[in-house]
């Protein structure tokens, strides 16, 4: 079992470099899901070492973000990846490996996604039992691992792909084609396909980051496994790396935009105003708990001000109970020193093309996000926060953005008409907007593991 030792003994180079200090940089992103062929488990194995060379680390990526900003605005050609497995994958090379604990404590992640994606209220596909997800994805059996490669463009991207498949030399097969995402244009950078910004207020990691004025502190063992805080009880090989929750979020947008114009109408408010509220951000970013009445970009670009979201909890009409910040991180709710314990961090990027480029297009978010423990990171914050109509309190409703209840046809919020803050509006209890496609649980292990435990075979 894991000794959580101080962070401060691990090289940096150890952790794989999409999970600390900001992630790989990318303007694109492309993920490679891989089957393990059945007569090639051992050689697969073997070839870890020669792939782990490919594998950026923390320090790696750190130079790489160096390199990006000397460039001074000129696009600096870079491919980086990291690689993580299924407990599929796993059991599979473990029939081949010379020594390894498969006892993860992590129930989400040995079930899979599509297992647990009843708990998660992922809506139904017509007519069937299976969630709504792409046919690929309802077969996790052959899903044994992730490549995902992050760069200045697709090519890159799928050129640094080529070259880590190749090194398995045909052990692994495609199973699904390849999931692109890039950032949107423009002022769009860094905002998600309904138009806010995201990635915002991620949490520092202690002994990692300097945090800016507002942002919390997580020990580092609520992301890496047997750090300091990771009280999972997870086996010594699995120490500096951290499950990776993948789901594609499809996102509809043109239906979101008409809803917001409809409902604000009915509401006695502006389209804008109540986006804001639902999100709980401004498109810019700005806490609509800091500023109700507009749009204030100069607040939004204050690192001071940006962070700083607490909630008045006697004034739910200016950041509602369902707000999506507010439900999956009540922090001004409940407390720091309880929520920081749930805590994650996102590395998603948007795929798909710009609703004016393509009206009927399929467009969404590529959800990436890590944590030391499932049960207390996404799944947590999923099943008991964002689909708890109870949560904060009475009234709150579903998280307006990603929850989900299968079981009403609709949840009532409060805090939506100006007039009265306790009068409630009703909400589809089936998510309209934001319709899960797939995705698995990997883990992502260090360095070592994947030139040591995951090579070392019989």
């Amino acid at each position: 079992m894991s000794n959580q030792k101080p962070l401060g003994d691990a090289s940096f180079d150890n952790v794989q470099g999409d999970i600390l200090k900001d992630g790989l940089p990318k303007l694109t992103e492309s993920f490679l899901i891989f089957q393990i062929l059945d007569n090639r488990v051992k050689d697969f194995c073997q070839k870890l070492p020669k792939v782990a060379n490919e594998i950026s680390g923390t320090s790696q990526v750190a130079q790489a973000r160096q390199n990006i900003r000397n460039s001074k605005g000129t696009i600096v050609s870079h491919a980086q990846a990291n690689i993580a497995f299924s407990f599929n994958g796993l059991q599979k090379m473990a029939t081949v490996l010379k020594s390894i604990d498969l006892n993860t404590n992590d129930s989400a992640f040995e079930a899979g996604m599509k297992k647990t994606a009843a708990s998660l209220n992922d809506p139904l596909g017509p007519n069937s039992s299976d969630p709504a997800y792409e046919p690929a994805f309802l077969a996790p059996e052959k899903i044994h691992g992730i490549i995902l490669a992050a760069g200045d463009s697709i090519d890159s991207c799928h050129g640094k792909l080529d070259t880590i498949k190749g090194l398995f030399g045909g052990a692994i097969h495609e199973t699904m084609p390849r999931i692109d995402g890039k950032v949107r244009p423009g002022n769009m950078k860094g905002h998600e396909h309904f138009g806010y910004l995201d990635g915002v207020s991620q949490p520092a990691i202690d002994g990692v980051d300097q945090a800016p004025p507002g942002q919390d502190t997580i020990s580092p063992g609520v992301i890496l496994c047997g750090r300091p805080g990771d009280d999972a009880g997870h086996p010594a090989w699995m120490t500096d790396g951290s499950f990776l929750c993948f789901r594609k979020l499809e996102q509809k947008v043109p239906e979101w935009n008409k809803f917001l114009v409809d409902a604000s109408n009915q509401l006695g408010t502006w389209s804008k105003q109540l986006g804001a509220r639902l999100i709980g951000r401004w498109e810019s970013g700005c806490p609509v708990e800091l500023q109700s009445e507009f749009d204030d970009v100069n607040i939004a670009n204050d690192p001071n001000q940006i962070n700083k979201f607490e909630f008045d909890p006697n004034n739910n009409f200016r950041c509602p109970l369902g707000a999506h910040i507010r439900k999956t991180n009540p922090r001004g709710d409940l407390g720091r020193n309880i929520v920081n314990r749930f805590r994650i961090l996102r590395r998603g990027i948007p795929y798909g093309n710009e609703v004016d480029v393509d009206p009927t297009g399929s467009r969404g978010l590529l959800f990436v996000c890590y944590q030391s423990n499932l049960n207390t990171g996404f799944n947590f914050i999923q099943r008991q926060w964002a689909n708890n109509a109870g949560f904060i309190g009475n009234g709150a409703g579903l998280d307006a953005i990603v929850g989900q209840d299968n079981n009403n046809k609709t949840v009532d919020m409060a805090g939506l008409f100006p007039q009265d803050a306790s009068r409630t509006f009703a909400f589809s209890g089936i998510n309209r907007f934001v319709i899960p496609r797939g995705g698995e649980y990997f883990f992502t292990p260090s360095i070592t593991a994947l030139k040591g435990t995951l090579a070392t075979t019989k």
